[in-house]
């Protein structure tokens, strides 16, 4: 029977509810599909800075690496020395941000029909925490003078340019729309898009096409359905992302992937998220993290469930997180 090694980050608030539920359903759906998951968990976040003095401990840093997958109940980062999300990108090389933004029936989505992924590189960029060998790349030369650096390298640009496509061909998408401001960051979006249409040249069955984020931050308004997959730089990506997500009533989970190491986690901004411990906090985002973790274990049966089981708690429409917990169980438990 195949055997997959599964990681649970309890996190804060209502994570370690999430990672008790999803720790006990995923041993169970994976029976059903016959295959098997080792679940385990571990502390990050919030609470494990107040109880080890770091966010991410050293054994649940190395739990990540010898896992085959990574979920992430939720996360309260507010008031901690640095992200533990943007630690274990660095640490894991967790390059890819891969976030498929979907409208779905209940869902409270903005725009019907929305139906498009981002596909973000996550490594450097403008995120300061995360082009230097050694600190930040933010730095004031006087009290009142405050600078930043951004950067982007061929070989990374290269790297989620080969992602992207490669998501696009093993999921039948049909067209790549790069993201950048090369009007005015002529060397750094320049270089950005130089690597993208050499990597292009290898799959000429998908077309590319570029646009200036800002008019793509008009678009994903106006016309969302003209997108499919949507390439980025990093904190571009950042953005717009969570735009996108907003037309599908903030409903939605990225996989952080690197070489070795895939972690999953959900998307959640707004009231619902401040309020980790609140019953009305939405445990969907953390449902979808699970269904796309399987779909990465090649267990496309057991996610198709999972995935019906989301569906069927959407419809129950809104309810506490206790409530829609028990839905997806029960769902879960008649095969959805």
């Amino acid at each position: 029977m195949k055997r997959h090694r599964v990681l649970i980050l309890e996190g804060d608030g209502i994570g370690p509810v999430l990672a008790g539920f999803w720790g006990e359903v995923l041993p169970g759906i994976g029976r059903r599909h016959g295959f098997e998951i080792d679940c385990r968990s571990a502390p990050f976040g919030k609470g494990a800075h107040e109880a080890t003095g770091r966010a991410v401990p050293e054994a649940t840093l190395e739990a990540m690496k010898r896992a085959d997958a990574v979920l992430l109940a939720a996360v309260d980062a507010k008031g901690l020395p640095e992200s533990p999300i943007g630690f274990i990108r660095r640490q894991l090389d967790l390059y890819a941000d891969i976030r498929p933004v979907k409208a779905r029936p209940g869902g409270r989505a903005f725009a019907a029909g929305v139906d498009l992924v981002f596909v973000r590189e996550a490594s450097q960029g403008f995120l300061p925490d995360r082009n230097m060998h050694n600190g930040g790349a933010e730095w004031m030369t006087d009290p009142d003078t405050a600078l930043s650096m951004r950067l982007i390298t061929r070989s990374a640009s290269e790297r989620i340019a080969r992602r992207a496509f490669e998501y696009a061909r093993g999921h039948g998408r049909k067209k790549i729309t790069a993201l950048h401001k090369a009007t005015v960051l002529k060397k750094t979006c320049g270089l950005f898009l130089e690597a993208v249409r050499a990597a292009a040249a290898s799959y000429p069955e998908i077309e590319l096409e570029e646009e200036l984020v800002d008019d793509a931050a008009n678009g994903l308004i106006a016309h969302p359905e003209s997108y499919d997959v949507l390439l980025a730089t990093n904190l571009f990506g950042d953005i717009l992302s969570d735009e996108a997500a907003a037309l599908a009533g903030s409903l939605a989970a990225s996989a952080n992937l690197g070489e070795g190491a895939a972690v999953f986690l959900p998307v959640r901004h707004g009231p619902c998220y401040n309020a980790l411990a609140a019953d009305e906090y939405d445990v969907m985002p953390a449902a979808l993290g699970a269904e796309m973790l399987l779909r990465f274990l090649g267990e496309n049966r057991a996610a198709a469930e999972v995935e019906a089981a989301i569906a069927a708690g959407l419809s129950s429409g809104v309810q506490p997180a206790s409530g829609r917990l028990d839905r997806l169980r029960r769902a879960l438990e008649n095969g959805a």
